[in-house]
This record gives structure tokens, sequence and C-alpha cells, in this order.
């Protein structure tokens, strides 16, 4: 398989455990919105050790990294199963969008989402055009931005075609699953026909990509691919009302397990057959949540991962300029894999934050003028 690269959170990607509202009654999430930024957080983290440690050939030189450890390549193993990242976000949207499907209005909600979302998408697109623009006019020389300006287009603001970068083609995903949504919903209530159809689909999706059947336009086997844990968090939705699954959900036991099998399957697979390691990570994704949330509710860390989490959007829209295409030499200063990790976070937060501020003062203008207007 190829490696393509209550109300929203702002800044997040889609999650809306309303509490006490779920498929019919009410009822207590097992993941709160606290937890699920928590995990979102943790998951930012697994997505830059991906990027900046997994994919030696988009490290270019003079850019290196010296590992924690001379005789193990821990900082690639740890990205390589950093992957899981992508599917932990879909998991923890399909949970989310799950909590509101009893409401009648789930087409119109749906539609906002897919707008806000793609309004922020929009946002970061112009930026990173400007900046592109900008660098490849003062370095003319430079293909790498060069390269990316050929992408600036209407068919990428619209998440349509090929990607301003590799990084970004989860967007395309993404908005699809939210517009989709409604009709998986209708299907909840059958769980065992549900996650059939999606193990299906999934398959389907992997066999076109291996034979790289795909339109040009919208990526089909991205779809049928990362559907899978999109809908393994709408299932769990449904099943977490079971009083039996939230008594087995929350017990050491089971996290213990799922982690140990998670582990033992990642190692049998990096070792035996690494280009199905991605396949892989999408399927046995369910297996990570209960050590994920266990480490999201670390009293020491659980404020920092959830600030994290709630600014996921952006931390993953900037971070790939900064580690990937315009400034890797600078990241990859500091040489040693954890200053590495520390400098692409910090500089991405700050950025992140600034741009989040300029956002929001660029929507409330345009919320202002829109009456004017009509």
């Amino acid at each position: 398989m190829t490696d393509r690269r209550a109300r929203t959170h702002p800044c997040g990607f889609a999650l809306e455990p309303a509490q006490g509202q779920g498929f019919a009654g009410a009822h207590q999430p097992l993941i709160s919105r606290a937890d699920a930024n928590a995990i979102k957080g943790i998951a930012i983290l697994l997505m830059f050790t991906h990027h900046l440690f997994a994919l030696p050939s988009l490290i270019r030189p003079p850019s290196s990294f010296e590992p924690l450890l001379a005789a193990l390549p821990l900082e690639v193993y740890l990205g390589r199963l950093g992957k899981i990242c992508v599917a932990i976000f879909l998991f923890l949207s399909g949970y989310g969008f799950a909590q509101g499907t009893a409401r009648p209005d789930i087409w119109r909600r749906h539609l906002d989402k897919a707008g806000r979302f793609l309004g922020t998408y929009a946002f970061y697109f112009t930026v990173a055009g400007l900046v592109v623009l900008t660098v490849s006019f003062l370095s003319p020389s430079d293909e790498i931005p060069a390269r990316i300006a050929r992408n600036l287009g209407v068919q990428g603001l619209l998440t349509l075609g090929k990607p301003l970068v590799y990084e970004w083609w989860f967007a395309q995903t993404y908005l699809a699953l939210i517009l989709l949504f409604p009709v998986l919903a209708r299907s909840a209530s059958r769980v065992p026909w549900l996650i059939g159809l999606a193990l299906m689909a999934f398959l389907t999706g992997a066999l076109l990509d291996g034979r790289q059947l795909n339109p040009a336009l919208f990526s089909v086997t991205n779809l049928l691919i990362w559907q899978l844990p999109f809908t393994y968090g709408l299932a769990f939705a449904h099943l977490e009302r079971r009083p039996r699954w939230q008594e087995e959900f929350g017990s050491a036991r089971l996290a213990g397990g799922a982690s140990l099998a998670l582990g033992a399957g990642f190692v049998l697979i990096e070792t035996t057959a690494p280009k199905v390691l991605a396949p892989f990570l999408i399927v046995a994704c369910p297996l990570a949540l209960p050590s994920l949330i266990a480490c999201g509710r670390t009293p020491a860390a659980r404020a920092s991962l959830a600030w994290l989490g709630q600014r996921s959007l952006p931390l993953w829209l900037i971070h790939p300029f900064l580690c990937t295409y315009l400034a890797q030499e600078w990241i990859y200063a500091g040489r040693h894999s954890l200053l590495i990790l520390a400098s692409l976070l910090v500089q991405t937060v700050l950025l992140a934050v600034a741009l989040e501020a300029a956002r929001s003062v660029l929507v409330a203008h345009l919320a202002r003028a829109r009456p004017r207007l009509a």
C-alpha cells in the first residue's frame, strides 16, 4: 500500500462527544472530550516522530540525526510505529461524530462541519502558497518551493487532485468522511455488518492501490482504505452503551493484553514484511486505544497533551514545511534526535498560535461583514 501523503473545536480534528448524548438515550461516553484531546496530543507527537525519523530518504544532506542508542535505531522504529497516528485521528473522529447521531439535523451539521474544515484548510493553503511563492522568488535556484508552487490552484484549494504537499493527502479523505458520515451512521446499530463491510472496502482499496487504479481528482483508494478506523470509531460509540463493554474496557488486563498484541504484531511485521506495516496499523489501531487513554490521563502530562490535541489541525498542516520542505536543515541543526523533535514541536506550536490568532481575526471580520452584505 502506498503511503500517500456540542461544536468542532476550530483548531482540531472534528470531535463532538456531547456528554450524555449517544445513539439512543443518555450515557456517559467512555472517551471524554478531555481524553480525546489528550490522545490527539499523543498522536501529534507520533506524527512528528514519523515524519522526522521514519523516512530517511526525505532527510537531505547535510541534515541528519544522531540516535539515542548507537546500536539500535530506536527513533526509526518509533517513527514507523508513529504511522498509526492517522488511524487514531480517524477513530476519534468517527467516535466523536457518532455522539450526535440522535439529533435530527445530522445532514445540516455535517455540511457545517465540512464547511468549517474546508475554510480552515483554505486559510492554511493560502498562507502556505504565499510563503512558497515568496521563497521561490527569493531563491529561484531552489527546486523544492518551485515544485510545491506548481500544485497551487483551485483544485488544490478544494482538496482535489494532487495535494499542495504530500502530507496534506489526508484533507481530501477526511472531508469525504465528514460528508459520508450521515450515510454510515444509518448502519451503526448493525455492528457486525458495519465492520464486515468496512473490512471489505478496506481490502478493495488495498487491491486497487496495489494496481495503482485511482482517479486523478479524487483518491478512491485512500477513502476505501482509511474509512476503516473511522468506522471502528463509529462502531465503538455504539458498543460502549453496553454495561459489560464498559466494565471490560476500563480493565488493566485489557489494556495490557491489547498493548502486548499490538507490540508483538508490530515486531513481527517489521521484521518479516515491513511493506505491509501500514495496513497492519490501520486494521489493528483499536488495540492502541486503552494504552493511549491511560497515557492521556497521566496527571503530569494531561494538560499539555490536551493543549496540543486541541490544535492538531494547524500543527499537522504547518509541520511538513518545517521538517521536510523549507526549513529542514534548521530543524535538524540540533543533531540529537530529542533536540530535533523538540525543535520541530516548539517552532510548529509558535507558528500555529500566531496563525490561529490571525485566522480568528479574519473569521471575526468576515462574520461582521456578512450581515452588511446580505
